[in-house]
């Protein structure tokens, strides 16, 4: 219980101070402004974006699972995850994708995670390709180079572990039967039954034909992203550059990366940076559009999660009990 608060505590610092960085400085009579004279029509296309971002991420789950659930099902369960990881901190709408997997399709949980962590690698290594494609048109955001390079060096690495764990499943479990032995553990089989799923999450990533597949959704999902940025951008500002989207997906990103539920706070400040010294737009416009795009991504996330979870009958305290069941002995 005392991690879990420290983790709260954490994740609300991270909010309170992102926010407050975000706002600093802002006249909002400005803000009421500019959002006053917003062109909302642009909004509805951005929302079609969004709906297109969650489409193209079922569809990529579904080859990373083996096809083991439809489309349907996957878009569903991708909404449930953003739910869950914009209400509470550190991801944990990964962790309840995966859980609600097993319930609804049967998936393995523990397989579910293991092809959340392959998502997670290929897209940080295209928004690290947007970032070295983008960084020399931006003067303003140089400093970001160096992060971006240990972000894509760590995460090319990542995903090579993750290749060779998949096409080497047997010697992978060779060398962990073999360092359990060396530990003595009481009941090493549970720990490769773990290991089992695991690499059964990771045998999408055999296949160059399948990995092919996974870098053509990755780039086009993250191509629509940027179609988001632009479209709410359109909102604000008239014919708003291109690279202004391309740009927001790695700054972004950044603050994604950090513990605070659905990015608030780090978001909206990443959003202001990078238009106002990346692009030179006043602080009031930058900080409106922050509240604005970010809002309504988190909206339709809570929405579209909330309608599944209640048509499929699944309640949290379901994906709280189904966790832990790997663990048990019944399940062994």
């Amino acid at each position: 219980m005392k991690k879990n608060w420290l983790r709260i505590l954490l994740a609300l610092v991270f909010a309170v101070a992102g926010l407050y960085l975000a706002l600093r400085g802002v006249d909002f009579q400005n803000v009421g402004q500019a959002l006053a004279q917003a062109r909302w029509g642009w909004m509805g296309l951005a929302f079609l974006c969004v709906l297109g971002e969650l489409l193209i991420r079922s569809i990529r789950w579904r080859i990373l699972l083996g096809r083991k659930l439809s489309i349907g099902d996957g878009f569903g369960l991708i909404c449930i995850g953003y739910l869950v990881s914009n209400v509470f901190p550190l991801r944990a709408g990964d962790a309840a994708r995966g859980v609600a997997a097993g319930i609804r399709s049967g998936v393995s949980p523990v397989a579910a995670l293991s092809t959340v962590v392959v998502e997670r690698t290929l897209d940080l290594l295209t928004v690290v390709l947007f970032l070295l494609g983008t960084l020399p048109f931006v003067a303003g955001l140089g400093d970001s180079l160096t992060t971006g390079l240990i972000a894509g060096a760590l995460s090319l690495g990542l995903l090579i572990a993750l290749v060779l764990m998949a096409l080497f499943p047997h010697q992978v479990e060779a060398v962990a039967r073999w360092l359990l032995g060396l530990i003595r553990l009481r009941n090493p089989e549970r720990l490769l039954k773990l290991l089992r799923s695991v690499l059964d999450g990771l045998s999408a990533l055999r296949s160059p034909k399948e990995g092919l597949r996974l870098a053509f959704w990755s780039l086009l999902l993250w191509v629509l992203t940027a179609g988001y940025y632009v479209a709410a951008l359109r909102a604000f500002v008239a014919d708003p550059p291109w690279l202004t989207g391309f740009v927001l997906c790695w700054t972004t990103a950044l603050g994604m990366a950090t513990p605070a539920p659905g990015g608030v706070g780090p978001v909206h400040y990443a959003m202001r940076v990078t238009l106002t010294l990346g692009f030179g737009l006043s602080a009031e416009v930058a900080t409106t559009y922050a509240l604005v795009a970010h809002a309504a991504q988190y909206l339709i996330g809570i929405g579209l999660g909330a309608a599944f979870l209640l048509a499929w009958g699944i309640s949290p305290s379901k994906l709280q009990i189904a966790g832990p069941r790997p663990q048990t002995a019944e399940s062994e």
